[in-house]
């Protein structure tokens, strides 16, 4: 009789090699035994057992049998036909309805035998069973690698590179800047992601993938990457474990934020959260106004000023008014209406602007306010960090010392050891310490930046009319952080001068 062989392994490292020539061995011994003359052999090398649709070898396998090309079919078990129930019996099936014997000798399974198909059912939903926990297994190994801060994709954000040793992200010096001037240039210079591509191609920096183009959806993925602040957030999808696992892409679902592993301060961070968070509002409040024409003028800014609910824009209402949030939800048992028609919130908002533009002596006073205050405490924070320098510096001396002491028999190893797990101690504490205030310092620059960007914005505007509701548009996304609206429809504006130190 003719007979083929069939073998597969999931995956191509040195050992599944073994594996394959161990399952060619046995079946070829089977074949020996019983007789059978091999006329082919069908190998599936690195390819998963819970679909058909990718696995070329097994497809040319059941063509072949319905072209009558041999008697028999040799696997070294189940688990190598598949690891799904339902196609596993499928293959069993479209081989018996050919007339064409299998063989499954570590199963002890031959359909010559009446006693088989019951056998082979049982072993199929061994081998389904055992591929669902080996994915779970697979999950649990990669929830706990990222729960320990190693970063599991292949490539690094753009602005970090994966330490071969650590695991971790180590920061690259020149993608970073490249990195710290995209988010600059989209919050203080107002740049939209079309104008920042093209102005990083025009100086011909090297995009994240091959090739030298950037494009808007690369400059959106990035303003919205936690790495950049540090922070890993792992496990935000997983393929959904049906019998459907036939298709050589599976499906996938989005995981629940309360079941993604993130983890907080995993390396160093590029942009400050406090820049990131403004970035997130920004593209959020551009988006809103893109996506729909219709929308208030006021959505996303006007809140009330005492629930600090936002304030709902209803047109019906005085020829269009805001109404708390809180109000149109819960009712007066929550809070007041806050009610103020649009018309006079919008003269307010608009002659307000106009103060602010027109009062370059107030804009000048409050900026320098302002930046004293940033630049005291960025002056602080520096000499506290070379403080800590030169604290680490004498732990390091005194465990040169130590070491001299030891070696020279002037301290017995016990001694030695307390000593320099007290040292160990002080200066994991003290690294720790200058984490924070290098964090701190980092957001002291932003601020600075910040109340830089906010004084060349009100400059720009200067020139503008805000009548113009598109310019209007810019100012409030711009300059305006938040409006409070308070009882009886009174007002007050909180700028961008900085996120810490807004202006009324």
């Amino acid at each position: 009789m003719k007979c083929v062989i069939y073998a597969r392994v999931s995956t191509k490292r040195e050992e599944q090699k073994n594996s394959l020539e161990n399952q060619v061995s046995l079946a070829e011994r089977m074949a020996k035994e019983h007789g059978f003359t091999i006329v082919g052999r069908y190998i599936d090398n690195g390819i998963s057992g819970t679909g058909f649709k990718n696995r070329l070898e097994i497809n040319r396998l059941l063509v072949d049998a319905k072209a009558k090309k041999f008697d028999v079919v040799i696997a070294k078990s189940v688990s190598r036909l598949g690891r799904n129930l339902s196609k596993s019996l499928s293959l069993a099936d479209d081989l018996e309805q050919e007339g064409i014997r299998l063989i499954l000798p570590e199963d002890d399974y031959d359909t010559a035998s009446s006693k088989s198909r019951f056998m082979f059912n049982l072993k199929a939903i061994l081998a389904e069973e055992e591929s669902s926990k080996m994915s779970e297994r697979i999950k649990l190994a990669l929830r706990e690698k990222a729960n320990q801060g190693e970063y599991k994709a292949s490539h690094a954000p753009y602005g970090y590179s994966i330490n071969p040793i650590t695991k971790k992200l180590d920061v690259n010096e020149e993608t970073a800047a490249i990195v710290k001037e995209i988010f600059r240039l989209y919050l203080y210079e107002g740049w939209g992601m079309f104008r920042i591509s093209n102005y990083l191609m025009g100086k011909g920096i090297p995009a994240p993938k091959m090739g030298n183009k950037w494009h808007q959806n690369t400059i959106k993925g990035m303003l919205n990457n936690q790495a950049y602040i540090g922070k890993l957030v792992h496990c935000k999808e997983e393929t959904l474990n049906t019998l459907a696992k036939s298709e050589l892409y599976k499906k996938r679902k989005q995981v629940k934020p309360e079941n993604q592993v993130i983890i907080e301060n995993a390396h160093t961070a590029l942009i400050s959260e406090e820049v990131f968070l403004a970035v997130q509002k920004l593209m959020k409040n551009k988006g809103k106004h893109k996506s729909n024409g219709k929308e208030s003028l006021f959505a996303h800014i006007a809140q009330c000023a005492d629930c600090k609910s936002g304030m709902h824009f209803k047109p019906d209402r005085r020829n269009g008014a805001y109404v708390c949030g809180g109000y149109v939800k819960h009712t007066s048992s929550y809070c007041s209406s806050h009610i103020v028609e649009e018309s006079l919130l919008l003269n307010s908002v608009k002659a307000d602007i106009k103060a602010l533009i027109k009062d370059t002596v107030k804009v000048e006073k409050l900026y320098g306010i302002a930046e004293k205050k940033v630049s005291s405490l960025q002056s602080s924070l520096t000499k506290e960090l070379k403080q800590i320098d030169r604290n680490i510096d004498k732990l390091n001396n005194q465990v040169g010392s130590l070491l001299t002491l030891h070696a020279d028999g002037a301290m017995t190893t016990e001694m030695f050891k307390q000593q320099s797990e007290r040292i160990s101690i002080q200066l994991q504490e003290l690294a720790n310490k200058k984490v924070d205030l290098q964090s701190a310092l980092a957001t002291k620059k932003d601020n600075s930046e910040q109340l830089q960007a906010f004084k060349k914005e009100v400059e720009r505007f200067s020139n503008l009319d805000i009548e113009d509701e598109n310019v209007l548009k810019q100012v409030l996304q711009r300059l305006i952080n938040k409006i409070e609206v308070f009882e009886e429809g009174k007002i007050k504006i909180h700028y961008n001068l900085s996120p810490s130190h807004p202006i009324n």
